[in-house]
């Protein structure tokens, strides 16, 4: 079964961003949707280079659902991309793993997916193939 982990849109540029979760099993940490877990930014740097990709973050969780380690296990390569994964992950909050009924500290492996939004261009109205624009016809 896969976490849902929802998709998310960036502040700057509309940028979108879409968060994946590797699956779980039972008793393994996931992410606690109870608490606010905001997508990373997406960093004008990487915006301005048309920078995408993939960072596998691995985070431990300590048995009461914080995040105590972070680290960076498949780059984007794109280090901006890489740090705003990390910075976003430290502030989330997990469910934390269980053990023989209690709660655990565990790894967790979380994908965060970066993506620009496709631009459309719509050509104007009245242009090849497009009819013309027309006025509502007016009562009399």
């Amino acid at each position: 079964m896969a976490e849902n982990v929802p998709k998310c849109r960036g502040l700057s540029a509309a940028a979108a961003l879409m968060l994946l979760a590797s699956p779980v099993s039972a008793g393994e940490a996931m992410v606690d949707h109870t608490y606010p877990a905001p997508a990373p930014t997406y960093p004008a740097s990487a915006q301005f280079t048309g920078a995408q990709g993939d960072v596998l973050v691995d985070v431990f969780v300590s048995a009461r659902g914080l995040p105590r380690k972070i680290r960076i296990n498949t780059s984007s390569g794109n280090s901006a991309l890489d740090n705003a994964a990390v910075e976003a992950v430290a502030g989330w909050h997990f469910v934390p793993a269980t053990q023989d009924g209690d709660t655990a500290s565990s790894w967790k492996s979380l994908k965060i997916h970066f993506q620009l939004p496709q631009v459309v261009q719509i050509p104007p109205q009245g242009m090849a193939g497009q009819p013309p624009a027309t006025a509502p016809a007016q009562k009399r």
